[in-house]
């Protein structure tokens, strides 16, 4: 019969103490956290997947904030692009309806009061920005776009946001796109010397006039390449009383709304990708949580039936060893 010595059964004790001990502090460290990891060394698998998990919602919380940014300067500028619309419009009506003689020239020149008031609403939304920085300047947001006459002196940047992993969107429209043409207006009409092959070689002079034509049209025509210049080109033609110049505007005028109509739709389609992005997003934040949530978190009521039980088991190996624990040399000479 092997013989047990009393330190023998007392290092067992303590050692079976102490082990009843851990594992109900573990347990109770899970019921305080509701982690069931509570250290890398726990499930070291499960704790680089979560770690890679968390360092993804991390990012992707930092692309809804930027969607969110973008959403902010997409939604001032298309109601920026609505109010320049609305602005060219009303400029084309009064064009419309002082085109005709019905009117008389101090008629005229009274609405051209209301045409300089336009000039300087439209120089105010160009202007426009968001908190300290102007949204159609390209790059250069800290710097005045436009002056009082409509000079444009900012460039044809386009500022982008990461919206998603790898997905860039730009968020701003340059003020160059938007007020002035975004292509030469004179190629729209026929070039008087694309008609020299139907000209006599020997008819010098009738070359010499399409030729004059030509550079005429063209510098009219970039001369009201811009909004600014189309509303100062109806502002001067209603005060010197010149109906020709206005109806030869309205052409102009369908251009502008034709063009802001077409970056309208731009910045549509852009704020439609954002809402997209973000969907996804947090579509994929809820799809990481639940899967973090199966890796780290604890089982609620397994942890506390756990720790019921394994207090009831401490509390046992107390009471059983208790008299075992205290007895010293004078109990065994009694």
């Amino acid at each position: 019969m092997t013989r047990v010595s009393e330190n023998s059964a007392t290092a067992a004790l303590r050692f079976s103490l102490g082990k009843s001990k851990a594992k109900l502090e573990n347990l109770q460290m899970k019921g305080s956290t509701l982690k069931d990891i509570t250290r890398p060394s726990d499930n070291p698998l499960s704790n680089v997947e979560s770690l890679s998990i968390g360092s993804n919602i991390a990012d992707n919380k930092q692309y809804m904030r930027n969607a969110d940014y973008a959403l902010l300067h997409l939604n001032v500028t298309e109601k920026a692009l609505e109010q320049l619309t609305d602005l060219v419009v009303k400029a084309k009506e009064i064009a419309i309806s002082q085109s005709s003689d019905f009117y008389n020239e101090d008629v005229r020149k009274n609405i051209a009061n209301e045409v300089n008031q336009l000039k300087n609403l439209a120089v105010s939304i160009a202007n426009k920005r968001v908190g300290q920085k102007y949204i159609f300047g390209g790059f250069s947001t800290l710097k005045l776009p436009f002056d009082a006459e409509g000079k444009y002196s900012g460039d044809k940047g386009h500022s982008t946001v990461e919206v998603a992993k790898d997905f860039f969107l730009p968020i701003n429209l340059n003020g160059h796109e938007i007020f002035f043409s975004s292509d030469d207006t004179s190629d729209k009409n026929v070039h008087p010397l694309k008609q020299i092959n139907d000209v006599k070689e020997s008819n010098g002079e009738e070359l010499k006039k399409a030729r004059d034509l030509a550079s005429v049209q063209e510098s009219k025509s970039h001369k009201r390449d811009n909004i600014f210049a189309q509303l100062e080109s109806l502002s001067v033609a209603l005060e010197t009383n010149d109906p020709n110049l206005i109806q030869n505007l309205l052409e102009e005028f369908d251009d502008s709304v034709s063009r802001l109509i077409t970056l309208r739709t731009r910045i549509g389609s852009i704020h439609s990708s954002v809402m997209n992005s973000k969907s996804r997003l947090e579509s994929e934040n809820i799809d990481s949580a639940t899967r973090n949530s199966k890796l780290v978190d604890a089982d609620i009521a397994e942890v506390f039936a756990d720790i019921t039980k394994h207090q009831s088991i401490l509390k046992t190996t107390y009471q059983s060893s208790q008299g075992m624990i205290n007895q010293n040399l004078m109990d065994f000479l009694r």
